[in-house]
């Protein structure tokens, strides 16, 4: 049997949620190379999911001692003047909303909020943007990379690793550590921690706390969108320019720094529906006026048109689609039982991202044959069976 992308053979889906073990790490997932060994979600022999036992771990958390840590912290890097003394990256969306407004108006800090633009932006998400910044009231440092590069690469990912988001994600997981060297400002905050979804090994929950070490790569070997370097330097005639923004940090360039990252969530109990409230009332964050295709919800990453395409290829290549990610976060938060949630993927997993998928097609300058041509080979045997001319999931959640 063709299993790919180093997935494991036996399917295992946790019992409290909707999750399964084919979920990937997210540290390993925006790797650089084509071939590179998955790690996934671990399940335990009781069929409990990472996320979920993360899930009971919080509720034994002595939340008032962590903002008491919270504190004690931001007086680390507090400045004593008008300078920036964090980052805040993001574009507007709920959890940069929340995380950035909470740090200047409830704590006092001055955070200077990062933006590595959207590779087509919605309406809602250009509005969201643009509140963020002027009812929320941040300074922010938008950077778009070159149109012509970000193209070609997305096209590349998506016909070699069927993963056209990769060269977008490795830009964003770097970007902002790079304007806190380049500004000399030596906090980093995002909001919740991977862990809320079962997305980083679970002992990592127990210090979510990053340094700059975390984050360089030395190798020589870098890909992007499925080719090396080399490779998009002979096809497309890039130069070290125009692919500077994707690559990771060097040794050479972290000496002297002293950036951390840290997640206001691992401080704060972090609830995703919370936060959509908190930056409603405190930034007019709306919700988009479509039902977001894939799933049933309509303010969670709605400011990219690719978004749905992304979380589609996830379902093709992992057998989990959106509903099932947006589900199984509502489950353990207690917003819905597990039962509503099957009722849910049910419905919604794997629904068709057609709303913007002709615009997906044009940016990517693709046609749909090709698309599904391509769809077709990333789906992985362990996870599909083509019956009657239709591709149906061999695994579901019961």
């Amino acid at each position: 049997m063709n299993i790919k992308y180093g997935l494991p053979e036996n399917v295992v889906f946790c019992k409290k949620c909707l999750m399964s073990n084919q979920q990937p790490y997210s540290i390993n997932e925006t790797t650089h190379k084509k071939d590179s060994k998955k790690t996934t979600m671990k399940i335990d022999e009781e069929h409990i999911c990472e996320a979920c036992k993360y899930t009971e771990i919080k509720k034994n958390i002595d939340w008032e001692s962590r903002e008491k840590q919270l504190v004690k912290m931001l007086e680390n890097y507090r400045s004593k003047d008008s300078s920036y003394d964090c980052i805040v990256a993001g574009s507007g969306g709920k959890d940069s909303s929340k995380t950035s407004h909470i740090l200047k108006y409830k704590y006092g800090m001055k955070p200077l909020t990062i933006t590595w633009a959207p590779i087509m932006y919605t309406d809602v998400g250009k509005q969201n943007m643009e509140s963020w910044i002027n009812v929320g009231g941040f300074d922010n440092l938008l950077f778009t990379p070159n149109g012509k590069v970000l193209k070609n690469l997305t096209r590349e990912a998506f016909t070699n690793l069927y993963f056209p988001m990769q060269p977008f994600k490795f830009g964003i997981k770097f970007w902002a550590l790079k304007m806190a060297m380049k500004f000399n400002i030596k906090l980093v905050m995002y909001g919740e921690p991977y862990i809320e979804y079962g997305s980083t090994p679970l002992k990592e929950s127990v210090s979510p706390k990053l340094d700059l070490k975390y984050f360089v790569n030395d190798s020589e070997d870098i890909n992007l969108g499925g080719l090396s370097v080399k490779q998009l330097k002979e096809k497309y005639n890039f130069n070290d320019n125009d692919l500077n923004p994707y690559m990771p940090i060097r040794s050479q360039e972290v000496k002297g720094k002293k950036t951390t990252v840290e997640y206001l969530g691992w401080y704060l109990n972090w609830d995703p529906q919370e936060a959509y409230y908190y930056a409603a009332d405190n930034c007019d964050f709306i919700p988009d006026d479509h039902r977001t295709d894939g799933t049933y919800g309509k303010y969670s990453s709605i400011d990219d048109k690719i978004d749905g395409l992304h979380f589609y290829t996830r379902y093709i290549k992992f057998g989990l689609g959106r509903a099932t990610y947006d589900a199984s976060q509502e489950i353990r938060n207690g917003h819905i039982t597990r039962e509503e949630g099957l009722l849910l993927r049910k419905k919604f997993d794997g629904e068709f991202p057609k709303r913007y998928f002709k615009d997906c097609l044009d940016y990517m300058n693709i046609d749909e044959d090709y698309f599904w041509k391509i769809t077709d080979d990333a789906r992985s045997e362990h996870l599909w069976k083509k019956s009657d001319n239709d591709w149906k999931l061999r695994h579901e959640p019961e």
